[in-house]
């Protein structure tokens, strides 16, 4: 009866994160990775979401492909790629309890800042995205979250709703890419985590396309505030470790 509780309270999580993330090109691991740890422990966890995300962020950028912005994923992906690899390494060996609450803090930080009318001056530059998917290859490698810290910024270089999914969505995708050549040659990959995050990968798919659904009813500022609302919860769980 746990085993079914357990695999029920997989799938629930998964397939509200991956809607959730389908319509704010983010948050599917923020809801899913704390019942995988409960489940699986965080060494299996963190590594089947990598496949999960890589499918759901190639659904998500799929069903928002006439809005890439294809210079912004290519300096995002200059910075964010060689250190996700790098930070994927660190991952198999470090105690990140600390830094992930660090986080967390950083994110209400930003939610705050971005919020204050210094920040409503500020444009993002085109070449500011190298140094942002650094940070952002950084996190996703070490605590297999790549969505929330990048997000302020895509919003400020002036991507609307659906272009930011879709740019988002490609550069998330890129990322997980040397965490996936990590994991697998460091023998993370067993068959049941493997099989679990293809049936994953599936449910985020749909997701991806109700997500996209949803999106397309909703106005624009409530879609800035369900990001805002992402990012509270994303740092409040991630201080509290949840």
């Amino acid at each position: 009866m746990e085993e079914i509780l357990k695999i029920a309270a997989v799938i629930l999580a998964s397939f509200v994160g991956f809607t959730v993330s389908g319509v704010v090109g983010m948050g599917g691991g923020l809801v899913a990775l704390p019942v995988l740890i409960w489940v699986l422990g965080v060494k299996e966890a963190i590594p089947l979401l990598s496949i999960a995300q890589f499918i759901g962020s190639v659904s998500r950028a799929y069903a928002h492909r006439d809005t890439i912005d294809w210079k912004v994923v290519a300096y995002f992906a200059v910075g964010s790629v060689p250190i996700a690899l790098i930070a994927s390494f660190i991952f198999v060996s470090i105690n990140s309890t600390v830094i992930v609450r660090i986080l967390g803090g950083l994110l209400i930080l930003m939610v705050i800042y971005s919020r204050l009318p210094i920040w409503r001056s500020f444009h993002m530059p085109l070449r500011g995205f190298v140094p942002v998917g650094s940070a952002t290859g950084f996190i996703s490698g070490l605590f297999g979250l790549p969505g929330p810290f990048a997000t302020v910024f895509y919003l400020s270089y002036g991507l609307g709703a659906s272009a930011y999914v879709g740019t988002s969505s490609i550069g998330y995708g890129l990322i997980q890419l040397p965490k996936l050549l990590v994991f697998g040659v460091d023998g993370l990959f067993t068959i049941q985590s493997a099989s679990i995050g293809l049936g994953l990968g599936i449910i985020s798919v749909l997701g991806a396309y109700l997500g996209r659904m949803i999106l397309g009813r909703i106005p624009e500022r409530i879609f800035t505030a369900l990001i805002t609302i992402i990012l509270l919860a994303s740092g409040l769980s991630l201080m509290i470790g949840l």
